[in-house]
């Protein structure tokens, strides 16, 4: 793999270009899904290609291949060349210029203790089946769904500036859903995604056999529990349901592209605009969300990203105030940044990588605090555990989300159930009513593995992690009638 990419480097060096790359990537996955007592997807699969960037002119081609040999490389650097030719006919007078970023000559892995694919298929399974079992065996359950996922992505990354690296990225993710239906209802209960860059000793640290009766009954409760009335609450969070809050309310806002306006036609633009860096009050002073590509075990954790780019960390928010984005190396210099954050990801070889959320958190507390004494000073409130549905407009701001898991808080305690809430909120107005987080031994590193973004569409995974938070005078109400 190392000789075919700088053999495509040296086809491209000579022939006038600005800049090219080359990622030759294989991609192995395992996902599984049992529904009740039943196998329904034991999918096992590879990809293998590389994929050609060239910069000619300030304008980009792309080509990409599933055949992998030297007069593939020939042909897929031609093409990519005579593309970036014929863009840079009609790119207008803008030219895309790239940051700098040092040469690298590196290797990284992913730190394992346990190959997941070196497990066989069905020990996988039978775990999934017995988590279904022990669900089922609780009452008025009718229907029990488990899941698995494993990713192995093996890359060398070649460009003309004489960057040469090799990454191996192993993900590891697991997760389970009970269904209950009584009581003129139905409702459901999660042990929600935790995906971690890591090995299968990910999953036998979640514990997924011992809290399956518990999510079980917890999803039998719900059909018994009382619907909120419409009105005005404190808000404590878990960090599992914040992670989706993060990622909705911060993280998409804050991709440079998408705040330039380049990715207005998916998922829309963003309120947090250029001139607002350094003044602009995202939040209360208690709010710090730091962007960590080098997090262990974070899900955007790849020691480079698809651009050649070290991973780095630093703050996209601090003490409230909006100071950085996630950039790439073609739209940081638009904002006078000298440098990427390192946050252009392709999705596989077949993809152009594009500006995407990086590893990105709120920061804990730095008193100590627990989560029940964040409830002791509730007087009237909700805690919310899980992440369920939610809706963002198209500037990021106004939003809605739900939940998994819901208590009334009344004088400082958690008391009744509660089912069906949702809360409603403008995105700086939720994060400057923040008044309380719990310290680093609460906090957890969730995330997700499906991010969409891009046309045609693109998935990428990255960590959103979280303490617990309190938040105050919140609009909550009714998710459905």
């Amino acid at each position: 793999m190392k000789e075919l990419a700088l053999y495509a480097m040296e086809i491209l060096k000579g022939r006038g270009v600005d800049y090219a790359d080359i990622r030759i990537t294989r991609y192995n996955y395992e996902s599984f899904i049992v529904q009740d007592l039943s196998p329904k997807l034991v999918n096992v699969e590879e990809t293998y290609g590389f994929g050609i960037r060239v910069l000619y002119d300030g304008a980009w081609g792309f080509a990409s291949s599933s055949r992998v040999d030297k007069k593939e490389i020939e042909k897929i650097a031609e093409r990519a060349l005579d593309i970036a030719k014929s863009s840079s006919m009609a790119r207008g007078d803008f030219r895309v210029k790239l940051a700098s970023e040092p040469v690298h000559v590196d290797k990284y892995l992913t730190p394992i203790e346990i190959d997941p694919f070196s497990i066989p298929v069905e020990e996988k399974l039978n775990l999934l089946l017995k988590i279904n079992e022990t669900m089922l065996k609780v009452k008025e359950i009718v229907k029990a769904i488990s899941r698995m996922q494993f990713r192995r992505r093996e890359q060398i990354f070649a460009s003309t500036e004489d960057s040469l690296i090799e990454t191996i990225i192993y993900t590891s993710n697991a997760s389970y859903t009970a269904f209950a239906v009584g009581n003129n209802d139905t409702q459901t209960r999660s042990f929600q995604d935790y995906p971690l860059n890591a090995g299968y000793e990910h999953i036998k640290k979640l514990g997924l056999i011992e809290n399956a009766e518990r999510i079980a009954e917890e999803a039998r409760m719900k059909l018994y529990a009382e619907e909120p009335d419409e009105e005005v609450l404190d808000l404590v969070l878990d960090p599992a349901h914040l992670s989706l809050t993060i990622h909705e309310s911060v993280g998409h806002p804050t991709e440079l592209d998408r705040v330039l306006g380049y990715e207005a036609n998916f998922a829309g633009r963003s309120f947090a605009t250029p001139e607002k860096l350094g003044k602009f009050r995202y939040g209360s002073p208690l709010v710090n969300f730091i962007a960590d590509n080098t997090l262990s075990g974070g899900l955007a954790t790849t020691g480079y990203d698809d651009e050649g780019v070290e991973c780095q960390k630093w703050y996209i928010v601090k003490e409230g105030i909006l100071v950085g984005y996630s950039t790439t190396r073609e739209v940081a210099p638009l904002i006078g940044e000298v440098r990427s954050r390192g946050s252009a990801r392709a999705d596989n070889f077949y993809s152009f990588p594009i500006n995407r959320i990086p590893n990105l958190y709120l920061a804990p507390g730095n008193e100590k605090a627990t989560p029940e004494e964040l409830i002791q000073d509730v007087k009237r409130g909700i805690y919310i555990e899980g992440r369920g549905s939610y809706s963002i407009d198209q500037m990021r701001l106004n939003f809605q989300f739900g939940g998994d898991l819901f208590y009334r808080i009344e004088n400082g305690k958690k008391t009744k159930m509660l089912k069906n809430v949702i809360y409603q909120s403008i995105t700086p107005e939720f994060w400057n009513s923040l008044d309380g987080l719990t310290d680093e031994r609460f906090w957890e590193p969730r995330g997700f593995l499906t991010c969409g973004k891009g046309e045609p569409i693109q998935s990428a995974q990255m960590t959103n992690g979280a303490p617990y938070a309190r938040f105050r005078k919140i609009r909550t109400g009714r998710g459905r009638r």
